[in-house]
């Protein structure tokens, strides 16, 4: 124990002047990537195409570069980065499309650590900081969705935001090109970072300094650019309904927020879900449970009635126990609103708040996810770390060490089987197996008017996670995807909605 304080100790001392400080950094770096790689093996030596990553393969597949980047194609938001990786992908021989993607993916998820380790700011001056900040990141925030593929670029994009937020130690004028550009892509790659502009015009007028003003200029004139893709786009009939729908359950809304956005990075991913399903299951009421068929079929009838009965009473008390949770959580809300400094309540605890109920709201069916998530826990992670370094009165806050420690004890514990929902690992029931891309490639050039498959595939629930049902196809003959919602593109429609008497047939 002496020992790892020592190198703790150690590691805190080591800042950007310090000698040997750039050798330290590199090995550093090397062994956080080398984490990153050997989460789940199988995504490096058998690279797979994830989801959406399809319709921006198949699209540019089929397309040159210009009509791939104008398509209206799903989502109704302007996902940049995904589409770019698309292109890339689409330069090589089919087979090599997934490891294309895949590196793309990988290059995107370092981008907030190389943040970290390359530029200087007060929250992350020392080699200790930067390595906390990147655990977090890897360990503690994260799930195994988000993971090497292009398709959740936006999800991790907005980490590198927030840190420029923070980031007022801006002498470097090649930092600030950095920064600007770095926001710049980041408007286009979802609207996550539009989002946190309110908060990047008040920094402006805490700092009065001029690049925070540029990046607001940024934001506005690229948002609404972003803004009238959105609606040219749901003009278009490109929208997710279920994104705004108006049967939402406000309780259930902020059970799973709790889970996802407090309860997951602090306790981890199982205990945040057993919170979830208790108190939801206990809401709802048993009999409308998906889980009463579950705890039929996984434990013997004298445990499972035990269970049972322990849900029913449970379900007398759910308005009671949202009740506590929802009060102790404005009570803790306002106690560390009362006793943090302006930046924390401004750039810390109030950017959390806001951006836990627009992604919640924003989210399918608006009940959030761990992906949208991610933002949110490394917040309130780095909030209650940087409690401890810069107020010397909180080092004696127990609860705040421990927590922090148990969060990334327990994404180490955690670490591979929080990739199991999204892979075809199981820890009991059926084994399966999912589509390897060259193999689908084969098969494709065997016979043509096959489609490879690709992931997520079918896969049964075992009651913890979701089964999955869908199939994911690419067709590598025609940009169906695009097709299939009409063939549009962004500057023709545009064109339409602006002057829609040039665009009438004679």
């Amino acid at each position: 124990m002496n020992s790892f304080v020592n190198l703790f100790s150690w590691l805190d001392s080591i800042e950007s002047s310090a000698k040997n400080y750039w050798k330290y950094c590199l090995l550093s770096l090397l062994i956080l990537f080398a984490l990153i790689l050997v989460r789940y093996p199988g995504f490096v030596t058998e690279p797979r195409i994830y989801g959406e990553e399809s319709i921006y393969y198949e699209t540019f597949f089929h397309n040159d570069v210009l009509d791939g980047f104008d398509a209206l194609v799903y989502p109704s938001y302007y996902s940049g980065f995904s589409r770019v990786a698309g292109f890339l992908a689409s330069l090589v021989e089919p087979e090599s499309a997934a490891a294309v993607l895949t590196l793309f993916g990988f290059l995107v998820l370092i981008t907030p650590i190389l943040i970290l380790f390359l530029t200087d700011c007060k929250y992350w001056d020392s080699l200790q900081k930067k390595i906390v900040l990147s655990l977090f990141l890897i360990l503690s925030c994260s799930t195994g969705e988000i993971w090497l593929n292009s398709n959740d670029a936006s999800f991790i994009i907005v980490i590198g935001t927030f840190l420029i937020l923070l980031d007022d130690n801006l002498a470097s004028r090649a930092k600030r090109i950095f920064y600007a550009l770095y926001i710049a892509f980041a408007v286009f790659n979802g609207p996550i970072t539009l989002i946190m502009a309110p908060f990047f015009a008040f920094r402006y007028y805490d700092t009065r300094q001029k690049q925070f003003f540029n990046y607001c200029l940024i934001l506005f004139f690229l948002g609404i650019v972003h803004v009238l893709y959105y609606l040219v786009s749901t003009n278009s009939g490109i929208v997710s309904p279920s994104r705004f729908a108006t049967d939402r359950d406000l309780i259930r809304s902020f059970i799973f927020l709790v889970s996802t956005n407090i309860l997951f990075p602090l306790i981890g991913y199982f205990l945040s879900i057993l919170f979830r399903v208790g108190l939801d299951t206990a809401y709802l009421g048993l009999d409308k449970s998906p889980y009463l068929e579950v705890i039929d079929r996984i434990f013997p009838e004298f445990i499972g009635s035990g269970i049972k009965q322990v849900f029913y009473i449970l379900t007398s008390m759910a308005s009671f126990l949202v009740g506590i949770c929802f009060v102790a959580l404005i009570v803790i809300i306002y106690r560390e609103f009362k006793k943090s400094n302006l930046e924390e309540r401004v750039y810390f605890l109030s950017l959390f708040i806001y951006l836990t109920l627009v992604l919640t709201v924003l989210s399918f069916a608006g009940l959030g996810g761990f992906r949208y998530a991610y933002v949110t826990g490394f917040i309130l992670l780095f909030y209650l770390y940087q409690g401890l370094l810069f107020d010397k009165e909180k080092v004696k806050g127990v609860l705040v060490k421990f927590l922090l420690i148990f969060s990334i004890t327990i994404g180490i514990v955690e670490y591979y089987p929080r990739t199991i929902s999204f892979t075809p690992s199981i820890l009991f029931g059926e084994s399966v197996k999912w589509p390897n891309w060259e193999a689908e490639v084969g098969l494709w050039r065997k016979d043509s008017s096959y489609q490879p498959k690709v992931w997520p595939y079918i896969k049964k629930t075992n009651g913890i996670w979701p089964e999955r049902v869908d199939i994911w196809q690419v067709d590598l003959n025609k940009p169906r995807a695009w097709q299939e919602v009409g063939g549009k593109k962004f500057s023709e429609e545009l064109s339409k909605l602006v002057s829609p008497q040039k665009t009438k047939p004679k």
